[in-house]
């Protein structure tokens, strides 16, 4: 009998882990999911006391609603080396690593025809997801439910574009040239008639002026959640989503943290007023998806990030932790000395291009010396590790022959190097240490303070509580489509989160 127990135990917690057929087969009206932009996760262990109230379902909250009704995992990650927009909102959508989704960086250079390709560039529409090289669970969800509505809004074209994938039936941004929100002729020739109206009120509210510097500071404070917010309220009502006897998703970005975070830094009064603005502008969001639908019975929602940032190097200091900047014009200078020693002076500089932290060598310098870029990117690499803030350096001709760093970092970088897209060197820094941009902080590395954020799902059939198993934001996608009945994404990678069913 004492035998038998611990078996009838073991029995009856796996029976919680499964959904009834019936349970199963009843889809949501809706999927939503938010992302907070730089969000790393102690925001919502830090300001929690400071959030609305949870509130109930007449109404409810905003973060501590979702943290309290949702499973919620405080500390969720990203496994990759470098963690930025374009690249953490392809993982969310797509469940896979950069290595498959062809997104590495937000920027990379093009050797070939010398010119800096954006993530989200497309030579024929402007704009387009084109170069994602993979599905994401909203694409997936059309394969079984062709009428479902796929709808994305953001500030930043990139995450807008990212996060609806393919199939995206309207993906939206702000265009900061003249500060409306627009799409390409990817998705339509033009905005429909109902996000001209929203943009008709932005004019006549007057905040947002054309070309003016007020309009660019107005979106990096709580006004930049505002209008996010209010145009994912007016696709839902317009686009008349979760109405239809399907299931519609509806993605919503809020840029506006991270325009501000570089500026200000993550532990300073902008960033805490920021999050607090977003509390606020989460429970509205909630509310008028309550009334859209009349309850959230048959909502799933869920709340993570696409990357957190480091702390600013003030902070950092007065915390008596190693921290600084790394310069690439001296970095370069030191560089170029010890190259020209070694392999003589070209006629063109070593270096043709350095982004996030990649470092790309000009061709016609390794053909006018006559030299192998294997070669000057052992050299290189030797003059790199010696300066201070440099942790280690990979270079293109190690990875391909399967020499990474050591344990997590080799992993990390295996999982997002993409060879036609990362330079011949890829400097990995100390932590702390970041690169000397003009902006405050920036979040380009696999340490814990950028790839830490907080994951949450909200809905039927999950249960609530605090989770303190192992998630990955690559969870996210394949979890999304266990719930929605449709296959995951074409690479994902991540787990179905199986403990949060009942």
């Amino acid at each position: 009998m004492k035998i038998l127990i611990p078996v009838l135990l073991t029995f009856l917690a796996s029976l919680t882990q499964a959904l009834t057929f019936a349970n199963y087969t009843k889809k949501p009206k809706l999927v939503v999911v938010l992302v907070i932009d730089q969000f790393r996760a102690d925001y919502l262990t830090k300001y929690q006391k400071e959030f609305l109230p949870a509130g109930g379902k007449n109404a409810p909250g905003g973060f501590n609603y979702l943290m309290s009704k949702g499973a919620y995992f405080p500390f969720a990650e990203y496994d990759v080396l470098q963690n930025m927009t374009c690249p953490g909102h392809a993982m969310i959508a797509t469940g896979s690593h950069p290595y498959f989704t062809g997104i590495s960086l937000n920027d990379w250079y093009d050797v070939k025809t010398q010119k800096k390709v954006y993530c989200a560039e497309d030579a024929q529409f402007g704009f387009s997801p084109r170069r994602l090289k993979t599905s994401t669970f909203g694409d997936e969800l059309k394969n079984i439910s062709e009428s479902s509505k796929v709808i994305a809004v953001a500030l930043k074209d990139r995450s807008a574009i990212m996060l609806g994938g393919h199939r995206s039936d309207l993906s939206l941004w702000m265009n900061l040239t003249d500060y409306k929100w627009t799409t390409s002729a990817y998705y339509r020739k033009e905005v429909p008639a109902w996000v001209q109206a929203e943009n008709d009120k932005l004019r006549e509210a007057g905040i947002l002026k054309k070309g003016s510097e007020a309009a660019a500071k107005s979106l990096i404070t709580a006004y930049g959640a505002q209008i996010t917010r209010e145009m994912a309220e007016a696709a839902l009502v317009q686009e008349k989503l979760g109405k239809n006897g399907r299931t519609d998703v509806l993605a919503v970005s809020f840029s506006a943290h991270d325009m501000a975070g570089h500026i200000y830094g993550a532990n300073s009064p902008e960033l805490k007023a920021m999050t607090l603005a977003e509390d606020r502008e989460i429970a509205k969001l909630l509310a008028a998806l309550q009334k859209h639908l009349g309850s959230l019975n048959e909502v799933v929602i869920a709340l993570t990030a696409d990357h957190g940032v480091a702390p600013s190097l003030e902070y950092a200091k007065a915390a008596k932790l190693d921290s600084g900047q790394i310069a690439y014009l001296d970095m370069y200078k030191k560089v170029y000395e010890r190259l020209d020693k070694k392999f003589g002076r070209p006629a063109k500089e070593w270096i043709i291009a350095g982004l996030s932290f990649n470092f790309y060598l000009n061709p016609e310098a390794l053909k006018d010396r006559k030299v192998s870029a294997e070669a000057v990117e052992a050299e290189a690499k030797e003059v790199m590790k010696s300066l201070p803030g440099v942790f280690d350096v990979a270079t293109k001709s190690e990875i391909a022959k399967n020499i990474l760093p050591r344990e997590e970092v080799g992993q990390q970088l295996s999982r997002q190097y993409i060879p036609d897209n990362n330079g011949n060197l890829l400097l990995i820094p100390k932590p702390l240490y970041i690169a000397k941009t003009d902006v405050a902080i920036n979040h380009m590395t696999g340490y814990a303070y950028d790839r830490t954020v907080p994951l949450v799902l909200m809905g039927p059939h999950i249960k609530a509580g605090i989770y303190s198993t192992q998630a990955k934001v690559i969870d996210l996608a394949p979890t999304l489509s266990f719930i929605t009945g449709a296959l995951p994404p074409a690479t994902a990678t991540g787990r179905i989160l199986h403990e949060i069913f009942e």
